[in-house]
């Protein structure tokens, strides 16, 4: 079986707040996974964080969920 070292997770994310405009953001994180460390758990967390952070600089990500 294939063991996971080192990665990276992409998000991306537009919104369209009025008819003529667009808002886009995309937020690229990359990490290693440390030995005895679990690759799912790492890339879970990963993933978490950027879809956090592109949603926070597209204006969805309510302030008292920061």
């Amino acid at each position: 079986m294939a063991q996971i070292t080192s990665g990276r997770v992409v998000y991306s994310r537009t919104v369209q707040p009025a008819q003529y405009e667009s808002k886009r953001a995309e937020v690229e994180l990359a990490f290693v996974v440390e030995d005895g460390e679990s690759a799912e758990d790492a890339v879970a967390a990963v993933a978490k964080i950027v879809k956090r952070k592109a949603l926070e600089i597209v204006g969805l990500l309510q302030r008292a969920e920061k």
